[in-house]
């Protein structure tokens, strides 16, 4: 469907369902902020409250597993936002409001202290969603497998290497540390991964727990995951004792609300850090193929510091010092360069 059909579309939808749901619209809908997919959403003003329309295509986007999903997380209370209305053939949805209050920018605004508070908020209701995928697992969610990681782990190769930089690790290194790093992951002790628990998809609630986004890729796999997203934030950075005093209150925590495979702390450690590395290099192939593909070249903004965090994390570990060191002789005094030529074209 071209652009302007589609658009089209969307508008007779929208006033059709806001007028069976009893609603009025106030204003013109609100573009919401780009992600890295192909969906979009926009902020609708009606007379009873904001709405939230996304528009994802059924071709791309997985708008089935969205919405077992999101009943799945509301049934085990846990703040998605409700479905109020879709139109599954398109792809149009008509969601609850969660609000504008990034966690993202709540952290970013206090001292420490109070930073604290809120991880640990983050923290809690990470534990709680894999308590509950550990009870009764998602429907449906597949495992975070060797062909996953493959792919992941080929952005970075193709997309950011190859296209982006021009310039590839050398092959014995890219393979060693692309086995390394699958073998620690599929290593891991299993739990629910949300995949993207970060600061730009938790919202604060006025009741004081946090909404989830971006949910509909929920899988199986390394129980360290979601804590790396959020500690080792592809949009944030903080010293490394404040991310290691949150890593080991998570640890407590989680031993302490019985979720499995965390016995040995070395181990969790490891996987910690790693399992970062390894999403850290997809961010990177992702950020190159949505600029270059899309045009969202913001995410050339976030491109240093996620090249930050694997040349602190890289050189520790012999599945990945020979790859860090690339990173920090070629690709880091290089990197700028690159994102000045991608802008000019």
């Amino acid at each position: 469907m071209l652009a302007a059909q589609r658009t089209q579309a969307r508008d007779a939808w929208l006033s059709q369902t806001l007028e069976d749901l009893g609603r009025h619209s106030v204003a013109e809908p609100m573009a919401l902020t780009a992600e890295a997919s192909t969906r979009r959403f926009s902020r609708i003003m009606t007379d009873q409250g904001p709405l939230v329309l996304m528009d994802a295509p059924p071709e791309t986007e997985n708008n089935d597993q969205f919405r077992a999903m999101s009943s799945w997380l509301r049934q085990r209370g846990l703040h998605a936002p409700l479905i109020h209305a879709e139109e599954s053939r398109i792809g149009f949805m008509l969601l609850e409001d969660l609000g504008d209050e990034l966690f993202g920018k709540a952290v970013a605004a206090v001292d420490p202290a109070q930073r604290q508070s809120l991880y640990l908020l983050a923290i809690d209701t990470l534990i709680r969603f894999q308590r509950a995928g550990q009870d009764t697992p998602p429907p449906g969610a597949p495992a975070y497998d060797r062909a996953r990681l493959t792919r992941e782990l080929g952005l970075f190769e193709e997309q950011f290497a190859g296209r982006f930089m021009a310039q590839k690790p050398p092959g014995d290194v890219w393979q060693r540390t692309r086995e390394g790093l699958m073998a620690t992951s599929l290593a891991q002790p299993r739990a629910c991964v949300h995949l993207d628990f970060h600061s730009r998809n938790l919202l604060l609630l006025e009741d004081g727990t946090l909404g989830l986004v971006d949910f509909q890729d929920i899988h199986i796999g390394p129980v360290c995951y979601d804590l790396v997203s959020l500690l080792r934030d592809c949009y944030l950075r903080w010293p490394e004792q404040e991310v290691e005093t949150l890593r080991d209150h998570y640890l407590e925590r989680a031993r302490s609300a019985g979720i499995a495979g965390l016995t040995h702390t070395e181990a969790f450690v490891r996987g910690f850090d790693l399992c970062g590395v390894q999403r850290h290099l997809k961010a990177l192939g992702i950020f190159a193929r949505v600029a270059l593909d899309r045009g969202q070249t913001h995410y050339f903004e976030d491109m240093p510091r996620v090249l930050e965090h694997l040349t602190a994390v890289m050189p520790q570990y012999p599945e990945t010092a020979a790859l860090g060191r690339w990173l920090i002789e070629t690709v880091a005094p290089n990197l700028e360069a690159a994102i000045t030529s991608a802008r000019g074209h």
